[in-house]
């Protein structure tokens, strides 16, 4: 069996898709699928199924995964014994869409440069499902954007403080949320329902009463604020991503307090003894900014 197939298994675990697997790896998707059938006359039945337009692990499929791991790790320490100084392995990074414009990107390819021998897989996915998959051991990092975690026997918690969110309109909206609110049909443009940011204004309008506000749902932050800025709607979003807009006047900031108390926070497992992750981990923490740290 080429050590490839159980590569790609675990790239379409983190992706979900078969598409995002071929992108990652610079594949063509019918190389994927055709590694997934290779992988499929190995285990006696596919690893994944369809239901729907959803991606689901088979029986064999979840068997294979905590195989599938240690096939992997073993593999990258075997290679390493041929460089016994460097650090190798894998490392699974579940992160938001929104942390990547946190200043994530330039710390994650520092990481790859210093250290080459390391497989960094990065996950796009929801802060709630970002834990879960902590948890689950599905990732060996998360990041979230989210009220503050409280500390367990399993997780240690990293904190960077609160960030402030607004609410914003296009530069000819309206100028205060009253006269925002009292338009015919306000379309409040947004991310997904798990969205931490979402969630703390969709709070505050229930407890302001404000029940004619229709949800426009777009998951992405580049569209959302191309939506919100062509006078389409307003959206309640973290400051850190739309500096630019604000600064240039393609968006323009309402004066209105509305409570989140949303943190970010980089989540790991105490359990974890891989020091490729340590070095990550060490490597955000301060880097960011300084952390308060819950074990």
């Amino acid at each position: 069996m080429d050590i490839q197939y159980l590569k790609t298994f675990r790239i379409i675990l983190t992706t979900g898709t078969y598409s995002g697997a071929a992108k990652q790896l610079n594949y063509t998707q019918s190389t994927v699928t055709a590694q997934m059938k290779r992988l499929e006359a190995l285990i006696g039945e596919p690893p994944f199924t369809f239901y729907g337009k959803h991606l689901h692990l088979t029986n064999a499929g979840r068997k294979l995964v905590p195989l599938a791991e240690q096939i992997l790790s073993d593999y990258a320490k075997i290679a390493a014994l041929n460089q016994p100084d460097q650090i190798s392995g894998p490392v699974r990074v579940s992160v938001p869409e929104s942390l990547m414009l946190y200043g994530l990107g330039p710390l994650f390819t520092k990481f790859v440069r210093d250290y080459p021998q390391v497989d960094l897989t990065i996950n796009n996915a929801t802060c709630i499902r970002n834990r879960e998959r902590v948890i689950a051991d599905q990732a060996d990092i998360a990041l979230m954007l989210w009220p503050q975690v409280a500390p367990s026997s399993q997780l240690a918690v990293h904190d960077f403080g609160a960030q402030p969110c607004s609410l914003v309109t296009s530069t000819n909206g309206p100028a205060t949320l009253a006269d925002l609110l009292a338009t015919r049909h306000p379309h409040f443009v947004i991310n997904e329902p798990e969205c931490g940011y979402r969630q703390a204004f969709e709070r505050f309008l229930k407890q302001t009463n404000s029940q004619n506000v229709q949800t426009m749902e777009v998951w992405s932050l580049a569209a959302i604020k191309q939506t919100v800025a062509a006078g389409l709607g307003f959206s309640f979003l973290p400051d850190y991503v739309m500096q630019s807009e604000l600064a240039s006047g393609q968006l323009k900031r309402l004066a209105t307090e509305v409570p989140s108390d949303l943190h970010v926070q980089l989540l790991v497992r105490k359990a974890n003894q891989n020091v490729a992750v340590q070095r990550l981990v060490q490597l955000l923490t301060t880097s960011l900014m300084v952390p308060t740290s819950t074990n």
